[in-house]
């Protein structure tokens, strides 16, 4: 038995290599491919029909080809793994209906390898929008609850001990900071994927007089890849976009985990809707946050397919080869499609997550949290070194927890006692000196340098975020309509060539 793809082999692949390798390969690869692969193939021809190399007849009559293919989808294919791949499947069914004369033309000026780079470029460019999009939605949410919230105290932590008062909004808003550089990484890995490797052939380009500027332009890339060898390659910029992409799930999986603290009866500070939580099967009381830890657990994905990735890539020679340009790739779309589909969720728990206000309150003035506030005070008003107030601090702290005196309690008496003993110091407070000191809410409101959560700071930080959040929705939106413009004149040109042609009709896209 001959090979089907080449004059060469004699011997088509065992059954064995392409139940193991070559048929899950592309039965996962073709039906995501295949209006990736309608494109490219509609950009081709236009191009070698500007350029000569094709007739104005064998353009439009693999036009109708492709067109044929993409309104019947992937049931117009059955996929054989003798084949190699999701090309030459696609290929095959062309020849068939065409003809090898005709239908052997549209391979024209390239090579397998620079058009499975431009597919995965493609693929990825779109991951890489819609991220970039639900990235976009989840800041917007968290700015609308960080206004709405902007007052609510609550307990700040360091290491997981109480630290000093913050406010629910300003902790919402230290989430969508990050996910500002997240978005940020997102755009660069774009940036990145934008260019074309169409016209590098195999690895050395091609001897036909093509016009890579106009098919990258017909696909919405910026320009051609500018190497060929490095076009066939490298699969980096993929990966910088996995990496913009872990970056992402960290960012809201972490916020994820301290949801899931503040939902317990422990801490009892945050409140969740029933339709983000899951029951026990034998233990009725239960309301578990199931989805929170689906959510604190897609951190996990990315890494594996990060680390896939990468193991491919080790010491993989700089050229076309399968294990680095393939394999490596092998989790990467299940990993970024889980992403962008989890996205919407985590929206949902930021817009319906409902904070306890009062127990928030409780606890940010509980467990001594505005200390650091009365040492501040002792430095403002009595001129000691911070140092020094920090001492004297931690012994009112100490004398207070070993006489069982909360917090709301503490009095001039063991102030003076504690300045004393601390530093031999004799130094009177008023009590309402100590209460004013003490308060959470004052100490919220005085921390007003530094992009705090005082009404000053947060209304430069809400400022900032609407700014840079308005900034980069601008940004999308160019880069989707450039795409969307793209696609338009593709459109028009595949048009007007097959009416050039004499066939009738145009394409429906």
């Amino acid at each position: 038995m001959e090979s089907l793809v080449s004059g060469l082999l004699h011997e088509p692949l065992s059954q064995e290599v392409q139940n193991a390798i070559f048929l899950p390969w592309i039965e996962g690869a073709f039906g995501p491919m295949l209006p990736h692969l309608r494109r490219i193939n509609e950009a081709h021809v236009v191009m070698l029909a500007d350029t000569g190399l094709l007739s104005a007849d064998h353009a439009a009559a693999l036009l109708d080809v492709v067109e044929a293919l993409a309104k019947e989808g992937p049931d117009a294919f059955t996929l054989d793994s003798s084949l190699e791949d999701v090309y030459f499947n696609y290929e095959a069914q062309v020849i068939q209906r065409l003809g090898q004369d005709v239908g052997g033309r549209l391979h024209m000026a390239r090579s397998r390898n620079d058009l499975q780079s431009t597919l995965d470029r493609m693929r990825a460019r779109q991951s890489a929008r819609d991220l970039m999009g639900g990235t976009l939605a989840l800041r917007r949410a968290l700015i609308e609850r960080a206004k709405t919230y902007a007052d609510c105290v609550m307990p700040g932590y360091t290491h997981m001990q109480h630290a000093q008062p913050i406010t629910y909004g300003f902790y919402l808003l230290g989430i969508e900071n990050g996910l500002q550089r997240d978005f940020t990484r997102g755009a660069q890995a774009y940036a990145h994927l934008n260019q074309c490797p169409l016209g590098a052939g195999a690895m050395a380009g091609t001897t036909f007089a093509i016009d890579r500027e106009l098919t990258a332009a017909l696909l919405g890339f910026s320009g051609p890849m500018p190497h060929a060898l490095d076009a066939v390659a490298s699969k980096d910029a993929i990966l910088e976009l996995l990496t913009a992409a872990l970056f992402v799930s960290t960012t809201f999986g972490r916020m994820a985990q301290d949801f899931y603290t503040m939902s317990t009866f422990e801490f009892g500070t945050l409140t969740l809707p029933d339709s983000l939580a899951i029951t026990s099967s034998i233990m009725p009381q239960k309301k578990n946050q199931a989805v929170l830890e689906f959510v604190k657990g897609r951190q996990a994905h990315l890494l594996g397919a990060m680390v896939t990735a990468f193991g491919a890539f080790r010491a993989a020679p700089y050229s076309h080869v399968l294990d680095a340009n393939a394999d490596s790739l092998h989790w990467v779309w299940q990993a970024l499609d889980e992403l962008n589909g989890l996205m919407p969720v985590v929206r949902q728990i930021v817009e319906r997550a409902e904070p306890n206000v009062e127990r928030m309150l409780a606890l940010a003035g509980a467990n001594f949290a505005t200390a650091t506030d009365l040492a501040d005070h002792l430095v403002q008003s009595a001129g000691l070194s911070f140092k020094e107030a920090h001492h004297i601090t931690g012994r009112v702290v100490r004398l207070a927890l070993e006489a069982q005196v909360p917090i709301r309690e503490i009095g001039p008496e063991l102030v003076s006692r504690a300045a004393l003993e601390a530093s031999g110091r004799d130094l009177t407070l008023t009590g309402d000196e100590i209460s004013d000191a003490l308060d959470p809410r004052k100490a919220v409101a005085r921390r007003c340098h530094g992009g705090g959560p005082s009404a000053h700071d947060m209304a430069e930080l809400l400022l900032q975020s609407e700014t840079r959040l308005a900034e980069d929705e601008a940004a999308l939106k160019r880069l989707v309509e450039a795409q969307q413009s793209a696609d338009r004149t593709l459109d028009d040109r595949v048009d007007k060539l097959r009416q050039r042609a004499g066939t009738s009709g145009t394409a429906s896209r």
